[in-house]
């Protein structure tokens, strides 16, 4: 055979090495996971008619002031029974009791502790003490959900150092006060101190406040809770990675920052000096060119149930000034602002609006995982390494 029609070897490597840098120059501009679409979720639409939740419009499941009935709705994905409801709210209830060594493990952190830190280590906490550990089928996975939300306020009220009854150490276990309370309002009055048992119109609103923050897009504590969702069996794993990452997230606490402003003008004609002071800055937190998201609209029309003092008349008027001055903008509320301008309103402190918002994202992060088990598909993308 004749060599000389064969090319050079380094001619062919230097070829190949070639079209090797040209295929990745083409697939710079792919990597990631930017605009992939990795799945479908029945979970939350957003349609003309508003946002539903499997298929039902948020605006109606508010109206009926149950976050409990939407939780179920979220783990099972369809309204519950009467029979069913009310077996939902007794877990809650009877199931609301914690170890007191989680109780002396919190007291025992330095004074100071930021209140959302606290989050992902009660439900690593209370993980331990789960009477069904090894059990991860859906059904035991909602089981375990339930449990961990009767058991929240409880934990985290120890981790707060708030006192709930005499006794010389916060409570364990559900009040006198609380057990005619909703869910959300046993929240509720667990961050406000314990020291003021919630009315009625605020245990209604904290429910509507806790449905409206359930659900969110595709965020990244969201795909978090997917991903190990799809690579493991353990609902608890799931939650804590979710978890972890909104925590991280919120190092400038948006919330914190939303209620120190509305708390700190005297009236409006403040706010508004303050934000021509701004002269065209952004405002840091709360407002969208546009949204689809008819849920602000539903926390607008609750809080101007919440005006029975001259603070949150104040608070109010403060808070419909800055979004008036918005719209001229062509900026517009999110959920989140609407969220702390009622939990503000709510007398919920600043630095604890935020365990609100992700005990409330927990049910919805709690749903995703359970889907993305059920779909059976894997989110674990290809990693590239070097020759």
């Amino acid at each position: 055979m004749d060599r000389s029609a064969q090319p050079a070897v380094h001619l062919v490597n230097g070829l190949r090495r070639l079209v090797q840098d040209i295929r990745k120059s083409e697939s710079a501009d792919n990597k990631g996971l930017t605009d992939v679409v990795c799945g479908e979720t029945g979970l939350l639409s957003f349609g003309d008619a508003g946002v539903s939740y499997c298929g039902h419009l948020v605006e109606e499941l508010a109206e009926h002031h149950s976050f409990e009935k939407v939780i179920w709705l979220l783990l099972h994905q369809q309204l519950p029974t009467e029979e069913e409801l009310a077996d939902c709210s007794s877990i809650l209830a009877d199931t609301a009791v914690i170890d007191q060594s989680n109780a002396e493990i919190l007291s025992r952190l330095p004074l100071g502790s930021r209140p959302l830190d606290l989050f992902p280590l009660c439900v690593s906490l209370l993980s331990f003490f789960d009477p069904t550990p090894q059990d991860n089928n859906e059904e035991s996975a909602r089981s375990r959900v339930l449990r961990l939300l009767a058991q929240l306020p409880l934990i985290l009220s120890s981790g707060l150092g708030e006192i709930v009854d005499s006794s010389l150490v916060p409570s364990t276990e559900l009040s006198a006060d609380e057990t005619e309370l909703s869910w959300a309002g046993r929240l509720l009055f667990r961050l406000r101190g314990g020291t003021q048992r919630p009315t009625a119109s605020e245990d209604a609103a904290m429910n509507v406040l806790m449905i409206c923050e359930c659900l969110t897009e595709m965020r990244p504590a969201c795909f978090a809770a997917r991903f190990a969702a799809s690579t493991t069996t353990h609902i608890v794993s799931a939650l804590q990675a979710a978890a972890a990452v909104f925590v991280s997230q919120l190092r400038n606490d948006p919330f914190l920052w939303t209620s120190e402003l509305l708390n700190g003008f005297q009236n409006p004609g403040q706010a508004e000096a303050w934000w021509r002071r701004r002269e065209g800055q952004p405002m840091p937190f709360g407002f969208a060119s546009e949204t689809e998201d008819n849920r602000s609209a539903i926390l607008t029309d609750v809080c101007r149930t919440m005006l029975g003092s001259f603070d949150r008349i104040r608070v109010e008027a403060v808070a419909a000034r800055l979004e008036k001055l918005q719209w001229h903008e062509q900026l517009v509320p999110t959920t989140d602002w609407t969220a702390a301008r009622l939990m503000t309103l709510l007398d919920i402190p600043g630095d604890r609006q935020a365990l609100v918002v992700v005990i409330s994202r927990m049910v919805g992060w709690a749903a995703q995982a359970i889907e993305q088990q059920s779909s059976g598909i894997s989110l674990l993308p290809t990693l590239r390494y070097g020759s």
